[in-house]
C-alpha cells in the first residue's frame, strides 16, 4: 500500500476489534476494488495488455469474496456442500466492514473515493489514515489532560 494507507492491520483490529470474517470480507473487498482503480487508470493510459491481466485479477478478487460468503459449515460431511442447511452464516456489522475497507484503501484509488477515512469513527484511527498530523504513534491512545475547574 501507498502512504496514507494503514500498513498493518494489527493497529486497526485494536481499535476496531473485527471479527476474522469482518476483517476477511474488508480485506476481499479492498483488493476487488483496488483492482477496479487499476483496470481504470489502464483504461485511460491506453494500456490494455495491463487491463487485461487486471482483469484476470478481478475475477480471482471477487472469487475470494464469494468464497469468504460462501464458505460452507466445515463439519458438514454431506456430499453436496452446496445443499448444507448449516452454512457457514455471515455474521459481519456493516460499519465495522465499511471501516476497515476505509482503512486498507490507498490513496487516489476508487477504494478511497468509495470509503474515505471520514467513515471510521475511531479518530485516532481516521487521523491515521488521513494522514493528518498529530502525535508520533497516530495509533497511539491519546494521553488524557487534567481538566481544570477554576
Amino acid at each position: 500500500m501507498r502512504g496514507g494507507a494503514v500498513y498493518t492491520t494489527e493497529p486497526v483490529a485494536d481499535r476496531l476489534q473485527p471479527s476474522p470474517q469482518e476483517d476477511q470480507l474488508a480485506e476481499d473487498y479492498a483488493s476487488l476494488l483496488g483492482t477496479v482503480s487499476r483496470i481504470d487508470e489502464a483504461v485511460r493510459e491506453g494500456a490494455w495488455h495491463g487491463v487485461r491481466d487486471e482483469l484476470d485479477q478481478l475475477i480471482s478478487a471477487a472469487e475470494d469474496m464469494w468464497s469468504t460468503l460462501s464458505d460452507p459449515d466445515p463439519d458438514y460431511s454431506g456430499e453436496d456442500p452446496e445443499s448444507d442447511p448449516r452454512r457457514t452464516p455471515v455474521n459481519a456489522d456493516p460499519a465495522t466492514v465499511r471501516q476497515l475497507v476505509a482503512a486498507y484503501a490507498e490513496p487516489g484509488t476508487v477504494t478511497r473515493a468509495l470509503y474515505p477515512p471520514s467513515v471510521i469513527t475511531d479518530p485516532h484511527l481516521r487521523a491515521a489514515v488521513a494522514g493528518v498530523a498529530g502525535p508520533e504513534d497516530p495509533l497511539a491512545p491519546a494521553e488524557e489532560q487534567p481538566v481544570s475547574l477554576r
